[in-house]
């Protein structure tokens, strides 16, 4: 069966990624704490904001808005590097994703207020805590004033609109309607049968990429920038006919070059 387009473009997307077979993603507070930092360097490469987010022992809810069409980018740079802490951390090999994560385009804003509601209700839903307060590794005690949000939490539309403790305890009192809920999910998933519509922009062929390259710096640049346009590093390997290593080794040193250079800012 052919996989799902996936739909891009900038706008807010409701991102869930799960553990192969059901495992744990998370044993410890430091395991949280590092995929939330990681989440916070994406968000800097890759500029988009956290709207909401949500970790579970086996899987996480992150609501974003992106600003540029690269959403699998971001939450790619967020899989790969938390399953190298995680498989190096815990010393195992293998797949710690199921899979490809899913994700939900929200080309309406007023879904926004329920699927937050969804999102911040699943420690609720698996028992994990009695109050929502008691629950540290969601986004609900940044909005209700008891912890400092993370950094890339900080823009969130939440804080703009329900500036005050009392209106957050409202709004989250509020239960979420499954049949409504139910309803928005099924709309932003016919999102993706209009990818082509949502998105214009044009892609440069790999052809294009690497026509004017005089040096193996500049080539190297260019490996990074046909990464960052969507192309696989086995496709631009193919290409320039260098391994697969050479480019993944290049990517990474410009990734952490970049990231190097977002932590003195």
């Amino acid at each position: 069966m052919p996989r799902k387009p996936r739909v891009d473009v900038a706008g807010y997307h409701l991102v869930i990624n799960k553990g192969v077979a059901g495992r744990k993603i998370f044993y410890e507070d430091s395991d949280y704490e590092k995929f939330l930092e990681i989440v916070c360097t994406s968000a800097k490469l890759y500029d988009f904001i956290v709207h909401s987010y949500s970790l579970l022992y086996d899987h996480y809810h992150l609501l974003v808005e992106t600003k540029e069409e690269n959403i699998s980018l971001a939450i790619r740079y967020i899989n790969s590097n938390y399953a190298i802490f995680f498989n190096k951390k815990y010393n195992r090999v293998g797949h710690l994703w199921q899979g490809r994560y899913q994700s939900w385009y929200i080309l309406n804003k007023s879904y926004l207020d329920m699927l937050i509601l969804h999102i911040e209700q699943h420690p609720l839903k698996y028992h994990l805590c009695e109050k929502l307060e008691d629950y540290k590794y969601s986004s609900y005690r940044s909005f209700a004033n008891l912890d400092k949000p993370i950094e890339c939490l900080k823009r969130s539309y939440m804080f703009e609109k329900y500036p005050k403790i009392d209106d957050i305890k409202v709004f989250f009192d509020v239960p979420v309607i499954n049949k409504r809920l139910k309803n928005i999910i099924e709309e932003l998933q016919k999102v993706v049968s209009y990818k082509k519509n949502l998105s214009n922009k044009k892609h440069k062929s790999l052809k294009e990429h690497f026509e004017t390259v005089l040096s193996k710096k500049e080539r190297n640049q260019k490996i990074y920038e046909a990464y960052l346009d969507g192309y696989t590093q086995n496709q631009i390997a193919t290409f320039l006919n260098i391994s697969q290593a050479t480019v993944s080794n290049t990517i990474k040193k410009l990734l952490h070059k970049k990231r190097q250079e977002i932590i003195c800012i």
